[in-house]
């Protein structure tokens, strides 16, 4: 899966530790996404998922973070 991230995250899961860079997208496991730290992250606003669709990605990447 592909995210953009909004802050520098430190996300665990069980393969280890995935470190996701501030403003680059990066591609994580499908098991690091069900993760409920994860979940987490995204309902925050922090990391965004990514579709196929680059503006809809846009628009949730400017949204501001709570």
């Amino acid at each position: 899966m592909l995210v953009l991230p909004k802050r520098n995250i430190l996300l665990p899961w069980a393969g280890g530790t995935i470190r996701l860079a501030r403003g680059v997208m990066a591609t994580i496991p499908d098991q690091a996404a069900e993760t409920a730290y994860f979940k987490a992250l995204v309902a925050d606003g922090k990391v965004v998922p990514s579709d196929t669709s680059d503006k809809s990605t846009q628009a949730a990447a400017e949204k501001k973070v709570r």
